[in-house]
């Protein structure tokens, strides 16, 4: 197929358009910046994007649950988020033998951040120095958390996020637009058990405005988050960025550009533009610039950049290290336990939904100065939840029908509280993804990834460990316990905070970025995702992507101004 060639040449081209993506575009543009951001999906707006989210489900065909067996084993796609989320069954991966990989994907304008858990919490030093500062295992990065700490404070303002400042040095405090809503009954009497177990519990730290600004309306407590939220309250690149850049003589929105290739120039080695597919023509399109940057998230900029192979870099672009692809990371899920307070049974119910999910947070208490030591390396943090919610999914769990059981349900919302832990991954090289040996391409004809992945002791070891204290936590609450069965974690992917396949370091022997997220083997060719994660701590990983992406957009905008690009 002949490749159209694009008239202009760009300042920059942004491939993504969600927590990294979008900020790169933000500060490049409000820089001064000719962008050309590419997206894969349709731009929506609110009312389309989140036409459910408000819908009961008898209102919903198939009660939301899709048609039987369409949605069955699948993690976060419904009825309710179909028209969203990439149909792994549909659009396939592939996966090595012996391993599994859940990659959660959203083709559309804001990516991931239209639907995300909103939990934003800083990386503490240690976090960035964890061979040095902690057990000398895996690598330290080449940056600190002095490097990022002002771009932390521009992206907790850019996104609205709230929070309480606690002075613990695990989870650094933030540039907080408001205090956490207050914390429902159960949490309260959590937060107690914390304080008898020794364990801090503080308020959760979360993107979503919890009172009016010009991108969007506080909170209404509705608990619909995860399926959007129709008046902008909770930060996404396509509510909080796109609007303020549309319109914009410097700023260009390509949507449906399903990009698959990094073009260089053959007489200076540079990158010269990247090569898409129109999703709904199917032609290709080459457009160029004078730097490239990939922010479509850590698997997918990987994808693009081993696609990218030259008879000079056979085993992909920027790969002279023969690390691209490796060193797969991602926070595991374990430690979920239930339980239920007496005193609170019967009690009346709140509409206590406001900011979805928990209000509270338990950092990680592990390995740390002035902390627990454990038989394993590093450590974990739990989210909790209390409160009746929207769907109360004990109801299942109950005996009964009709007003007896409804009333059964009504009785034990209060009094419901549920942990859920998430652990540090530690980096591996044999954790990787590679383009699929056997050909598998996507809906575009774009060779499509083989994950090698799965759990190591260490991630197992821990898992066990995080039920035990999830345990001692309730039970130091004064809560009753909930029988459950303690299960493996789900595979790597589940979190969605895989981070580190192309990871930044100092030496180009053993790194794909340098320390602003610069190629080490193409001079105007950058990284802002997640792909460039050194370690994967138990934060979950959005605004430590959104403050690594504005940092290297600063300095990629500073060295293009200087002619250095």
């Amino acid at each position: 197929m002949q490749i159209k060639k694009s008239l202009p040449v760009y300042d920059a081209i942004i491939v993504g358009s969600g927590a990294a993506g979008g900020v790169a575009a933000h500060v490049l543009v409000n820089r001064g910046m000719n962008v050309l951001l590419l997206e894969i999906g349709p731009k929506w707006n609110r009312s389309e994007i989140f036409h459910t989210e408000h819908s009961w489900p008898y209102e919903m065909p198939f009660r939301g649950l899709g048609k039987p067996g369409q949605y069955d084993g699948l993690w976060k796609v419904s009825a309710y988020t179909e028209h969203l989320y990439v149909h792994p069954r549909i659009d396939r991966y592939a996966t090595a033998p012996g391993t599994d990989f859940h990659w959660t994907r959203i083709h559309a304008v804001g990516g991931r951040t239209n639907t995300w858990a909103r939990v934003s919490l800083r990386m503490a030093e240690w976090d960035f120095k964890p061979k040095s500062m902690q057990d000398g295992a895996g690598e330290d990065w080449p940056i600190s958390y002095a490097d990022l700490a002002p771009y932390y404070d521009r992206a907790e303002d850019l996104m609205g996020v709230f929070g309480t400042r606690e002075g613990l040095a695990v989870t650094p405090d933030g540039n907080y637009h408001a205090p956490t809503p207050p914390p429902r009954c159960g949490e309260v009497a959590l937060r107690k058990g914390g304080q008898r177990a020794g364990i801090p519990i503080i308020p959760i730290r979360k993107a979503m405005l919890m009172k009016n600004r010009d991108v969007g309306a506080a909170c209404h407590y509705c608990g619909a988050c995860d399926y959007g939220c129709s008046t902008a309250s909770r930060f996404s690149s396509l509510d909080h960025i796109i609007p303020k850049l549309i319109g914009r003589r410097n700023f260009t929105l390509r949507t449906g550009a399903a990009v698959h290739r990094v073009q260089l120039d053959p007489r200076t080695g540079k990158a010269r533009g990247v090569e898409f597919i129109d999703t709904a023509s199917r032609q290709s399109y080459e457009v160029r610039a004078k730097v490239v940057i990939l922010g479509a998230g850590a698997m997918e900029s990987t994808r693009i950049l081993l696609n990218s192979k030259t008879n000079d870099a056979p085993n992909g672009l920027a790969n002279s290290s023969g690390t691209l692809g490796h060193y797969l990371m991602d926070n595991f899920k374990s430690g979920f336990v239930g339980g239920w307070f007496p005193s609170l049974k019967a009690t009346e119910i709140f509409n206590d939904d406001g900011a979805g999910g928990g209000h509270i947070y338990i950092p990680r208490h592990t390995n740390i100065p002035g902390g627990r030591q454990s038989s394993v390396l590093r450590g974990w943090q739990y989210q909790p939840s209390a409160g009746m919610g929207k769907y109360p999914g004990y109801a299942r769990s109950l005996a009964g029908f009709g007003e007896g059981f409804k009333r059964k349900v009504r009785e034990q919302g209060p009094a419901r509280v549920s942990l859920a832990g998430f652990g540090e991954c530690l980096p591996s090289f044999d954790s990787y993804c590679e383009i699929d040996p056997n050909g598998l391409t996507d809906r575009y004809g774009i060779p499509q990834l083989r994950f090698h992945a799965g759990w190591r002791d260490n991630e197992l070891k821990m898992a066990s460990l995080m039920y035990d204290t999830a345990e001692e936590i309730l039970r130091a609450a004064g809560a009753e316990i909930i029988p459950y069965q303690r299960t493996l974690p789900p595979p790597p992917g589940d979190a969605t905070h895989e981070v580190g396949t192309a990871r930044m370091g100092i030496d180009p022997k053993s790194s794909v970025l340098n320390r602003f997220n610069q190629a080490h083997d193409v001079g105007n060719l950058f990284v802002v995702d997640g792909a460039s994660f050194v370690s994967c701590p138990e934060k979950n990983c959005t605004l430590s992507i959104a403050a690594v992406s504005w940092r290297a957009s600063d300095y990629l905008a500073e060295e293009l101004r200087r002619g250095n690009l």
